[in-house]
């Protein structure tokens, strides 16, 4: 009897043995099914959150012959969706394009603005935003609304032989720049070039726009498309069709390298002097200018113009255009003193100094000159 009694007393401690580590196994199993789910459910948010904003800004993978293809909203609008239904719905605007959000063939498409957790996509600024989780989830649109809404875009009108306009013809000039307005039409802008041929335009939204440059006198029409891409100053040169402004009365060619001029100083001979010499005999303004060079790779902050500061920020690279903060003029035989301050080793204009001496620089200023020297006074 009592072997009987002790055996039964085992059984029972095993069974409830049993019993507790069952349920152990089971809370672990909830546990682990629970964080699962919860990773697949932010899973599928980010998914969502990125066809969100294609929608709202555009796939930047979609291209056509080389160029970006697809803006999304705010390419056809100009402006941010007041809220993420006017993707699908048209809020009542003429350029309205849509419906704009795409979603897999057995889903939704009302879908696509309910988190997994059946709580609504918020848009705050440029900021895609799911609470479902009761932690937010953050998919940015874009590092600010200026890189989506407020762009710059520029550019220089030469003839077919690339001579600039020059005082005489720069007023017989029209760049005409199209895009959307923010408001549901297009915005039509005009600027007449200076006598380099520059023009500007700001406030640019992202997209694919229209920019037409006519030279009136023989009703010469350049007609292209500037693609504008989130956080990008697009410059290019436009060449009309024909030799309409060679012979200015010119008694020099435009601005040219004055031989021996160039210093490296700083750091590693990291900041670069040279002058120029207006070699015409009007006065030539330039308001911005482009720095290339074959490398190495550097960045460089600061231009000076006879000791003024005319660019600072943010860092250029080689090929960058640097578009100055005033005009500066110099008249005919007269010479200007340029410094390049100062090359350094990160995209930010940050890092170590990048010695440049030895590097052939090409420096194309907008009223159409173009010097090249070697940089190899290192002092």
């Amino acid at each position: 009897m009592t072997g009987l009694r002790t055996a039964s007393a085992f059984t029972l401690i095993e069974v409830i043995l049993v019993v507790v580590i069952a349920g152990l196994l089971a809370t672990v199993a909830l546990r682990s099914a629970g964080a699962l789910r919860e990773s697949a459910r932010n899973e599928e948010a980010r998914r969502q959150m990125e066809r969100l904003a294609a929608a709202v800004a555009g796939d930047p993978e979609l291209r056509s012959l080389g160029v970006r293809a697809d803006f999304g909203y705010v390419g056809d609008l100009g402006a941010l969706p007041p809220d993420l239904g006017a993707l699908r719905d048209n809020p009542g605007l003429a350029a309205w394009s849509g419906p704009y959000l795409v979603s897999p063939a057995a889903e939704d498409p009302a879908d696509c603005t309910t988190d997994p957790w059946g709580v609504p996509y918020a848009l705050s600024g440029v900021n895609l935003v799911s609470t479902g989780s009761g932690s937010p989830l953050v998919f940015p649109l874009a590092a600010s609304a200026d890189d989506l809404l407020r762009n710059s875009v520029a550019g220089v009108v030469l003839d077919a032989d690339g001579t600039p306009p020059g005082a005489l013809y720069a007023d017989s000039l029209r760049v005409i720049f199209s895009h959307p307005d923010g408001l549901g039409g297009r915005a039509s802008r005009t600027r007449i070039p200076d006598r380099g041929g520059y023009f500007a335009f700001d406030s640019v939204p992202v997209g694919n726009h229209d920019l037409t440059i006519i030279y009136l006198p023989d009703a010469d029409t350049l007609r292209r498309f500037v693609s504008v891409t989130p956080g990008a100053a697009p410059y290019s040169e436009f060449f009309l069709g024909a030799n309409l402004w060679s012979a200015q009365g010119m008694s020099g060619t435009g601005l040219e390298f004055v031989d021996n001029s160039d210093t490296l100083a700083g750091g590693q001979c990291s900041v670069l002097n040279f002058s120029v010499t207006n070699t015409t005999s009007h006065p030539i303004t330039v308001s911005a200018l482009t720095f290339t060079w074959p490398g190495p790779t550097a960045y460089y902050r600061k231009i000076r113009w006879n000791g003024v500061d005319v660019y600072s920020n943010p860092a250029r690279g080689s090929g960058d255009l640097a578009v100055f903060t005033a005009p500066q003029t110099l008249s005919g035989g007269a010479t200007a003193r340029i410094t390049c301050d100062q090359f350094k080793q990160f995209p930010s204009g940050g890092g170590a100094s990048v010695n440049v001496t030895g590097v052939a620089f090409t420096v194309t200023f907008s009223d159409g000159s173009v010097i090249t020297f070697v940089a190899d006074n290192c002092r």
